[in-house]
């Protein structure tokens, strides 16, 4: 082996050739153990680094960048009652009046005082034994035709202060049963998103709402919250499902509501950073978003437990009939919301790419009685009826301009690399040049090995006629041939000039 001559010719550490080098016992010595400390605290270092690089840590770089313009959210809206009372027939009060709370086993009203007059009076007139339940009963449309609907809701919708087209607006079919969104992702084909060229009242979204009060039906239906009258408002990606009864924020009647918007992107580094979902396994929507999760979980739990799925959720399956609807689905769908399933039932994870809008709430009280002259050629309305039933909701931009979030590595390889490469060259004074020719050291030696084994194995005695003659050990100088032999190999000397030009 010729470590000592490679140390002491070719390599390019600083302080290990002076372990070798001619000098006092002291002085090599020393050099030894400040070398071992430097490899020591070395290996500890970059020991320290690369379980750092692979621990995956991130930091969060916020921006704050203007637009000359911003894609407008969807903005889907829905009334905190679920069915209008005026809408229920002799037949609905058959098939869903009992599961809903409104009648007991023999279809009589269990709480007469809270319904309007014609609507006790209607049910009193029924003969009850003349009309058949429906086995086949639609849900569906039962939800959509007792609803409010999108005429009654919406009184007046004005888009950067012109007046809304009809297709501006969606029905969506949700917890909170019919509703409607504008602004809403159809196909890539047929979507144009509305946008916001300049921040302010002026340039958004301005709707009258009517509550519709008098149609309120106290109901049992999913916990309905029967003393709230008003409107329910959700700001959403267009490309994602309302997912209204848990995220929206309530409108009451009476007042002028400003909501004040702010945009805000996040982008997570997936894993093994987070625990993002870049893209998500879902069947029934074009884009994997947190609520098209929940959505489809909460349908695969109905139709895991109860063989048949709700009328707002997606999905081929069969919809629940009334006894299913509110004898099975409905249990196990408030069950999945508060969490009362096992967890293995529905696992989703916010997507690594997010978009947020936040808003802040402002309110102003209506004037009835200009409401009262505005409606005065279409409706007949009471300054009563105005401040009891009327919300007026205006949705914009505070300023034209995002929050931009973005997740990233605390540690690229790169800087792995280049923070190894420090330490080597702090504490070994080497660098990438040096660990090739530790390389090509061990590369020559394993070669040398092989052929000095060979050549061993391949030498054959010879029979000698004459008479022998012994060498004196004295005589025989072994070193020397093998320092020349590796000289020879990397054709420097000591000095490292090259021994051809000597």
């Amino acid at each position: 082996m010729y470590l000592k001559e490679w140390t002491i010719s070719v390599s390019d550490f600083h302080g290990i050739k002076h372990i070798f080098l001619k000098g006092s016992l002291i002085r090599r010595g020393l050099w030894f153990l400040i070398c071992m400390s430097s490899l020591a605290v070395f290996i500890f270092q970059s020991q320290y680094t690369i379980r750092y690089f692979f621990e995956r840590h991130h930091i969060t770089k916020l921006d704050l960048l203007n637009s000359p313009f911003l894609d407008f959210p969807s903005m889907t809206v829905c009334n905190d009652n679920k069915y209008r009372e005026s809408a229920f027939t002799v037949n609905d009060i058959r098939n869903v009046g009992y599961h809903l709370g409104i009648v007991d086993e023999n279809h009589t009203l269990l709480y007469p005082h809270l319904y309007t007059d014609e609507f006790v009076e209607k049910l009193e007139a029924v003969d009850w034994d003349t009309i058949e339940e429906d086995e086949n009963y639609n849900m569906t449309d039962f939800t959509i035709r007792t609803g409010h609907q999108l005429k009654d809701l919406i009184q007046s919708c004005q888009w950067k202060e012109e007046e809304c087209v009809e297709d501006d607006f969606v029905l969506s079919l949700t917890h909170l049963g019919a509703c409607y969104t504008f602004n809403k992702y159809i196909d890539a084909d047929g979507f144009s998103s509305h946008n916001a060229t300049i921040a302010g009242a002026a340039n958004g979204l301005q709707l009258i709402l009517d509550i519709e009060e008098i149609e309120y039906t106290p109901t049992n239906d999913l916990d309905a919250g029967a003393m709230d009258a008003g409107v329910k408002i959700m700001l959403h990606r267009p490309t994602e499902p309302p997912y209204i009864k848990e995220l929206g924020f309530a409108v009451a009647p009476g007042l002028h509501t400003f909501v004040q918007m702010r945009h805000e992107k996040i982008t997570s580094e997936p894993y093994p950073y987070t625990d993002c979902e870049e893209e998500g396994d879902i069947e029934h929507f074009d884009h994997y978003s947190l609520q098209a999760c929940r959505i489809e979980c909460e349908t695969k739990i109905i139709e895991k437990y109860c063989g048949c799925r709700l009328p707002e959720q997606p999905g081929n399956a069969k919809v629940c009939n009334p006894p299913e609807t509110h004898g099975c689905a409905h249990i196990k769908l408030v069950e999945a919301i508060e969490g009362l399933l096992p967890n293995e039932e529905c696992n989703c994870r916010s997507p690594c790419d997010v978009e947020n809008y936040h808003s802040s709430l402002s309110t102003s009280r209506l004037r009835a009685g200009f409401l009262k002259r505005l409606f005065k050629d279409s409706h007949n309305r009471t300054e009563e009826y105005i401040r009891q039933n009327i919300a007026v909701v205006t949705i914009y931009y505070e300023a034209l301009n995002y929050e931009e979030i973005d997740q990233i590595p605390e540690m690229s390889f790169t800087m792995l690399l280049a923070n190894m490469g420090g330490n080597v060259g702090l504490f070994l004074g080497g660098s990438l040049l040096t660990v090739i020719q530790i390389l090509e050291y061990c590369f020559d030696e394993t070669v040398g090995c092989f052929k000095s084994e060979r050549e061993v194995t391949e030498k054959k005695p010879t029979t000698v006629s004459g008479p022998v003659v012994i060498a004196s050990a004295n005589n025989r100088d072994t070193t020397n041939g093998t320092r020349d032999e590796y000289k020879n190999r990397w054709s420097f000397d000591n000095g490292g000039v090259d021994s051809g030009n000597m």
